[in-house]
């Protein structure tokens, strides 16, 4: 049975949950070990599920039949938006607990911020988030269309 757009998003962000939830203490694990503040804040990104997300939705609706690129285009703002919230919401808990985590400092880039600005400045990165998202998202939706026609012509 084929899963809906709506069953991959929300199996998506309970990934990015699971994710966010890890994230909050692997930057004193990752320090313990040496590994650099950037690679690790990397390597446990939600943003890498969300692109993960982007890939499947525009590729699933690409090859459907009768697959829309707007469809897949709502789920994805769906899941960019959850992804914000998290990510505010860890910026929040960080400051009000004092706990240095990757959520406090990403790559020691919002050290001066206050932790109220870094965290609206993650809600107006939605904007961008999503517009650049809904570009790669058409490239990926386009090849993905390319494909189904291709195997359309071939089988008639």
């Amino acid at each position: 049975m084929r899963k809906t757009n709506g069953s991959v998003t929300l199996i998506l962000a309970l990934i990015m949950f699971a994710v966010a939830v890890v994230r909050w203490f692997m930057k004193g694990w990752m320090q313990s070990l040496g590994v650099s503040e950037t690679v690790g804040s990397l390597l446990m990104s939600v943003n890498i599920v969300l692109l993960i997300g982007l890939v499947i939705l525009f590729a699933r609706e690409g090859r459907l039949a009768g697959g829309r690129y707007w469809s897949a285009a709502g789920w994805f703002i769906a899941l960019a938006v959850w992804e914000q919230v998290l990510v505010i919401s860890g910026i929040l808990l960080a400051a009000r607990t004092g706990v240095s985590t990757y959520y406090s400092e990403m790559i020691a880039a919002h050290k001066e911020l206050p932790p109220v600005q870094h965290a609206l400045s993650h809600a107006v990165a939605l904007v961008f988030v999503a517009a650049l998202g809904l570009l790669l998202g058409w490239l990926v939706y386009w090849v993905a269309k390319r494909g189904r026609t291709a195997v359309a012509s071939v089988a008639a």
